[in-house]
C-alpha cells in the first residue's frame, strides 16, 4: 500500500464501529461474509493483502447504496469512505485494480461522501490517494482509460482549496493536451466517453459544477468547464 492510501485508511477506519459494519454491510446472503471480513479489517486496522471476494463486493454493493435512504446518513457515509479507504487501497497496490473494481467509481464515491460530510481532513487526505492511484493505472492496460478521471479528480481537489492551488494550472493542461482537437477546442469525449464505466457520470459532472469556476482567470480551467458541462 502507498504512504498516502494507508493515512486515509487509518483516518476512515477510525471513524466506524462494529455496529456500523453491521447496519450497513450489504444485505444479501453474502451478509455474513462480509461482516466477517470489514469487522476483522476494523478490529486489526490492518489492510487485506488479497481481495477475496467478500472484500470486493461488500466494496462493489456499498457504491450503489443511495446515502439520503440510510436509517443514517452520516453513519453510512462513514461506513462507504471506509470500504472505498480498502478499495483504493487494493487497485493503489502492487496488483493493481481487481477485475471487479473501477476505479473512477471508488473516486467519485469517495469525493461526494467526504464534501456531504463537509469533512475538510478527509478531503485534504484524497489528493495524494488520487495521485498515487492515477500513477498505478495508467500504464495498466484497460484500466489506462481510467487515468483522465482520476486526474480530474485531483483538479477538483485543488480548485475547491482541498490541495496546493499552484497544482491548479499543470492539472488542468494536462487534461487539456488529453482532450483538444483543435486551438481553444476542448472534447469532452476523451473524458466521458474514454471509460465504458459510466454508470456514476452524472455524479463526475455534478461535481464539476461545483468545483470549477464559472469564470476561471485561468485559460485551461475554463475551456475544460465549458467542454465537460457542453
Amino acid at each position: 500500500m502507498t504512504p498516502a492510501c494507508y493515512k486515509l485508511f487509518a483516518y476512515a477506519v477510525n471513524e466506524v464501529t462494529p455496529r456500523d459494519v453491521w447496519d450497513f454491510s450489504p444485505n444479501d446472503p453474502g451478509f455474513p461474509g462480509y461482516v466477517r471480513e470489514f469487522t476483522a479489517i476494523l478490529k486489526s486496522r490492518k489492510l487485506p493483502q488479497d481481495a477475496d471476494f467478500d472484500i470486493t463486493e461488500t466494496i462493489g454493493l456499498t457504491m450503489w447504496g443511495d446515502a439520503e435512504t440510510e436509517k443514517d446518513p452520516v453513519r453510512f457515509r462513514r461506513f462507504r469512505v471506509f470500504t472505498n479507504s480498502v478499495g483504493v487501497a487494493l487497485c493503489a497496490g502492487p496488483a493493481g485494480p481487481p477485475g471487479t473494481m473501477v476505479p473512477n467509481y471508488l473516486v467519485i464515491r469517495l469525493l461526494e461522501d467526504s464534501h456531504a460530510l463537509q469533512d475538510a481532513q478527509l478531503l485534504r487526505l484524497l489528493y495524494p490517494v488520487f495521485a498515487d492511484l492515477h500513477a498505478r493505472l495508467k500504464h495498466d492496460g484497460w484500466f489506462d482509460k481510467e487515468a483522465p478521471l482520476l486526474l480530474l479528480g485531483q483538479l477538483m481537489l485543488a480548485l475547491m482549496g482541498y490541495a496546493d492551488p499552484n497544482d491548479v494550472p499543470a492539472l488542468a493542461a494536462k487534461l487539456v493536451k488529453m482532450g483538444s482537437i483543435a486551438e481553444h477546442y476542448v472534447s469532452s469525449d476523451f473524458l466521458w466517453s474514454g471509460t465504458n464505466f459510466d454508470q456514476l457520470h452524472a455524479e463526475w459532472k455534478r461535481f464539476v459544477g461545483i468545483a470549477f469556476p464559472e469564470n476561471s482567470p485561468i485559460e485551461d480551467v475554463a475551456l475544460l468547464r465549458d467542454a465537460l458541462l457542453e
